[in-house]
């Protein structure tokens, strides 16, 4: 039997994380010297994306997610044969639990 697997899974960072900026060196009139300059800026702490084989890649900004398409639901993947297998089907419980919860709330039966 074949094991199925998401082709990838996101988890968003809390907080902020430093992220090294490197800058090319001008002198004052704007003339590039040759070399860097680093810079560390406190930035949004960015996502992990996580792949079957146990890698995984730290990314910084929502752009780049998106370019990379990890902001999409994932392709299964058969991981015997390499085969696509459709779209991941996403259940946001939570959301659901709302729903039935604001509804619950809002019926006749629960304000008498």
């Amino acid at each position: 039997m074949s094991e199925v697997k998401p082709r990838f899974q996101v988890r968003k960072l809390e907080g902020k994380g430093t992220r090294r900026v490197a800058k090319p060196k001008t002198d004052k009139d704007g003339k590039l010297l040759g070399g860097f300059e680093f810079e560390d800026l406190q930035v949004d702490a960015g996502w992990n994306v996580y792949f079957p084989s146990g890698s995984s890649i730290h990314v910084w900004t929502q752009e780049e997610m998106e370019r990379q398409g990890f902001l999409e639901a994932p392709d299964l993947v058969d991981m015997d044969t390499g085969d696509l297998k459709g779209k991941q089907v996403v259940h946001d419980y939570e959301a659901k639990s709302d729903q039935v919860s604001a509804r619950s709330r809002s019926s006749r039966v629960a304000q008498t």
